[in-house]
C-alpha cells in the first residue's frame, strides 16, 4: 500500500472523488497500529477481567460490524454471480473470518510498513 502510495500521490490528483478514495488509505496504518497495540491487548486484559480498554460496551459494535459484512458478502456475491462462480454457505467460517481476520492482517500490515519504510528486502512467495 505504502509503494502503491509512493507511485500515485492522491493528493497530486486532478479528480476529487479519486483523492478522496485513495487518500484514505494514509489513515490505514494508524488504523493497524492502533488496533495492533490497543485493541488486542485490550481484548486480551478484558478475557481477565481488566476493562481498561475493551469492556462490555465495545459488544455494541458488533451488529454493525455483521451489517458491514453481510453488506460486503452481498456485494461479492453478485460479483461472483457475473463470473459465474459460486459462494459458498458457510456460516461458521464467515463468523471465524469476522472475528479473526482482521486480528492477523494488521500485525501483518505493520510488518510490512516497517519493511517498507527501513527498505528491508521483502519475499514475495
Amino acid at each position: 500500500m505504502i509503494e502503491a502510495l509512493r507511485l500515485n500521490k492522491p493528493w497530486q490528483h486532478p479528480i476529487k472523488y479519486v483523492k478522496y478514495l485513495t487518500g484514505i488509505n494514509i489513515i490505514m496504518p494508524y488504523l493497524d497500529i492502533v488496533y495492533t497495540f490497543c485493541w488486542i491487548p485490550g481484548l486480551i486484559l478484558a478475557f481477565f477481567g481488566k476493562f481498561w480498554i475493551v469492556g462490555p460496551m465495545t459488544l455494541f459494535v458488533l451488529p454493525l460490524a455483521i451489517i458491514q459484512n453481510f453488506v460486503l458478502y452481498r456485494y461479492q456475491s453478485k460479483v461472483f454471480e457475473t463470473l459465474d462462480l459460486g459462494v459458498r454457505k458457510n456460516i461458521l467460517g464467515f463468523l471465524v473470518y469476522m472475528i479473526c481476520y482482521q486480528m492477523i492482517m494488521s500485525p501483518i500490515s505493520i510488518w510490512g510498513y516497517i519493511q517498507e519504510v527501513l527498505e528491508l528486502k521483502r519475499i514475495w512467495e
